[in-house]
């Protein structure tokens, strides 16, 4: 499946790694969040950390009539960040106010 790529920002912000056992502070780290739109309803993130690795956000849309696309689901990560919120609506993506 095709991918297109939408647009990326980079940022320094502490972090804090989360699971089933708990969470960790894993200290500031810059980041990156590049952001990809399918074919289809779907897209993701892929966040690269530096020094830690790399991290996928699947991300589910309902798109409208108008090609306007709207956050339905995600996946990959325990919440949705606020800068991976900030990047989907600098990119005209709605996010309800559910995944704040």
């Amino acid at each position: 499946m095709t991918h297109y790529f939408i647009g990326k920002e980079t940022f320094t912000a502490p972090l804090i790694m989360e699971g089933s056992w708990g969470e960790k502070d894993i200290g500031t780290h810059e980041s990156t969040m590049e952001l990809y739109f399918r074919d289809d309803a779907t897209g993701f993130i892929e966040w690269d950390i530096e020094d830690v690795g790399f991290e996928y956000i699947g991300l589910w849309f309902t798109i409208d009539q108008f090609g306007v696309r709207t956050l339905d689901e995600y996946d990959g990560v325990m919440c949705l960040s606020d800068k991976a919120i900030a990047l989907l609506r600098k990119f005209d993506v709605i996010v309800p106010k559910e995944f704040e």
